[in-house]
């Protein structure tokens, strides 16, 4: 299971993308409603993705974050 944080400084509707290295869309996970702060989503991979580098893309009123995670085991 991975540990994805984050800080949001209005609330609104947040969605999360997992993407590989190619582009290619994995994973969705809508968070639904944040108010401001700092958060924690988890998220388990469906399929093996040991050793793997991924990225995600949090959306927020328009707003966009996009970083790196790294899948160990």
């Amino acid at each position: 299971m991975s540990k994805i944080k984050f800080s949001i400084e209005k609330p609104g509707e947040v969605t999360l993308e997992i993407f590989n290295l190619i582009g290619l869309k994995i994973d969705e996970l809508p968070a639904g409603h944040l108010e401001v702060g700092d958060h924690t989503v988890f998220w388990k991979p469906k399929y093996n993705l040991s050793g793997s580098v991924l990225n995600y893309r949090i959306e927020l009123n328009k707003q966009v974050i996009k970083e790196n995670m790294f899948i160990v085991r």
